[in-house]
């Protein structure tokens, strides 16, 4: 894939929410990324826009080169693109390792695996409509 269509993926997505920012405006260079800790882990994220916790939203989700998530389920679906690194996606018998630009539509209370394969961060852009959370098989 290349930038520009990366750049027409995450377009689409971000139709409609850049509204607020429509009279201001915002420019962020990705070394200025402010990035926040998800408790527990030692993922971060960095919300572009709305709610986490009501949705919908969109975040970078930074995840260290190496570290696995274990199986688990989200209440609803999601889109993500990787933006740096190595993300290894599995779902549904499946697993493939998704270099930058790659893209995964993610049903709802469908468990899956997450993993960053390589060395260096992975970065995923991911968007939901509705709540951000995590579902393990425990719960």
């Amino acid at each position: 894939m290349t930038l520009k269509n990366l750049f027409v993926a995450a377009s689409l997505v971000v139709v409609g929410a850049t509204s607020a920012l429509a009279d201001t405006g915002l420019m962020t260079k990705f070394d200025d990324i402010k990035w926040a800790p998800i408790e527990g882990t030692p993922m971060e994220v960095s919300i572009l826009w709305g709610s986490r916790d009501t949705g919908p939203y969109a975040m970078y989700l930074k995840m260290p080169g190496g570290f696995e998530v274990p199986e688990h389920a989200h209440t609803y679906a999601y889109e993500g693109i990787t933006i740096q690194g190595e993300w290894k996606h599995s779902f549904a018998g499946e697993s493939k390792v998704l270099p930058v630009g790659s893209r995964v539509v993610q049903p709802g209370n469908a468990f899956h695996g997450d993993a960053c394969v390589s060395t260096e961060d992975c970065v995923l852009f991911i968007y939901q409509d509705g709540k951000g959370d995590a579902l393990f098989h425990s719960e």
